[in-house]
């Protein structure tokens, strides 16, 4: 095993990085991760996760203690039908809720473009269209994880696909390595105990909607730099100021 690998593991394995909660599945903390320029990433800045649908007291109470004072919910109307967000009752004391449903109606008649590809580069296709399709409401994203008091959460159904597309545009204003952005998008087949759900192409055929390889997000990252230069200029053309992009960078490294 080579050093880098080694290093990149023991970012992953922080023993800070697992809230280890009860009722809500694939629970991290984005702290801990190595900049380019040599930092890290702030612990109690930034938790993904995923739904949030169960939450039992004890985990509320561990969320309060962990700082988090913003919930983002990125589903589907349809899916917070099925499975409310319990934050979305506004009860006393619980963090502030918001919705930002990143799919929206635009892919509802999505079909992946190329049925040959490999199941890597079929949800990499996924994500990247979904990027184009979707900035306006990344960019709403950045605004709200950038104006929170406190810590923030952002989920979606498994914590995997948009929750992991929010997760990569965060680590890489942050400025962290790109393969640590993509193994901590692969971290969820290590985190989720339930099958990861996609709601894109349910009822197609095939099991490419649930994978969670580093290289989807290797793909996805790389079809931004080739398309839009790197995430900041991404941000900036969705509309997302230099200045919001600065100020969340310095609150999470």
């Amino acid at each position: 095993m080579s050093h880098q690998t080694t290093d990149i593991s023991s970012q992953l394995n922080h023993p800070e990085r697992d809230l280890a909660l009860q009722s809500i599945e694939n629970a991290r903390d984005l702290g801990g991760y190595q900049t380019v320029d040599g930092g890290h990433t702030r612990f109690g800045v930034f938790v993904r996760t995923a739904d949030m649908d169960r939450v039992v007291e004890a985990d509320r109470v561990a969320m309060r203690d962990h700082g988090i004072s913003l919930v983002i919910d990125l589903r589907m109307q349809r899916e917070r039908e099925e499975k409310p967000n319990l934050f979305s009752r506004g009860s006393l004391g619980d963090p502030a809720f918001r919705v930002h449903d990143f799919w929206g109606d635009r892919f509802d008649n999505y079909r992946s473009p190329d049925r040959s590809a490999p199941p890597a580069k079929k949800l990499a296709d996924l994500y990247c269209a979904g990027l184009q399709a979707s900035d306006f409401v990344m960019a709403e994203i950045i605004r709200s994880l950038t104006s929170a008091e406190g810590a923030a959460a952002f989920h979606c159904r498994s914590g995997k696909d948009r929750t992991g597309l929010v997760a990569a545009m965060l680590l890489s204003i942050a400025r962290v390595h790109r393969d640590v952005i993509c193994a901590d998008f692969s971290l969820t087949e290590q985190y989720l105990q339930s099958d990861a759900i996609n709601p894109i192409e349910l009822t197609a055929p095939g099991a490419w909607q649930r994978t969670c390889s580093p290289e989807t997000m290797r793909m996805t990252l790389d079809f931004i730099d080739e398309s839009y230069g790197d995430v900041p200029s991404y941000l900036i053309q969705a509309g997302v100021s230099e200045q919001e992009l600065i100020a969340i960078r310095k609150k999470f490294v």
